[in-house]
Formats: C-alpha cells, sequence, structure tokens
C-alpha cells in the first residue's frame, strides 16, 4: 500500500547557504585549529617543547604524596583510637 499522498503543495525548498561559522574549515583546513596530515612536514615556529617535565611536576608529585600519606596517618589514629 502506498504512502498517502500529501495534501500540501509540492513546491521546491529555496536554497539557504551554510553560515560562515561552519563552513570556515571546510574551505580552508590550513586555518584549522587541530593540525592536518599535510602539517607533518611543515616547519614550525616558536618555541620548541620542553624535553622534560618542569620541576613544577615533582612538586605536585610532592604535594600529593604528602596528602595522602598524611590522610591515611589520620585514618590510622581514627581506627586505632576506636580500639581496632
Amino acid at each position: 500500500m502506498p504512502p498517502p499522498e500529501s495534501p500540501l503543495p509540492k513546491r521546491p525548498l529555496p536554497e539557504r547557504p551554510l553560515p560562515e561559522s561552519l563552513t570556515r574549515h571546510l574551505s580552508a583546513p590550513r586555518a584549522a585549529i587541530w593540525p592536518t596530515p599535510d602539517d607533518r612536514n611543515r616547519i614550525t615556529t616558536g618555541a620548541p617543547r620542553p624535553r622534560w617535565p618542569s620541576r613544577a611536576y615533582g612538586g605536585v608529585w610532592l604535594w600529593a604524596l604528602a596528602y595522602n600519606l598524611v590522610g591515611f596517618a589520620i585514618l590510622f589514629l581514627l581506627w586505632a583510637s576506636m580500639g581496632g
């Protein structure tokens, strides 16, 4: 059984172009935020990436270790004070 015919008259939809904010990366991928496969062989400018992590990472790891050790010490003291 074929679908019923629509009572509305058939008319073509008007052409509406997409906004530039949606199509700008399609027309110019080199301006995109993410790197493209063509960018692999391109010479990069600016400051080079550091080879080793900065000293701040060591400070964060030391702070996290001390924070956890103090937390476990508090839990152990609470457990011990309950007679466990």
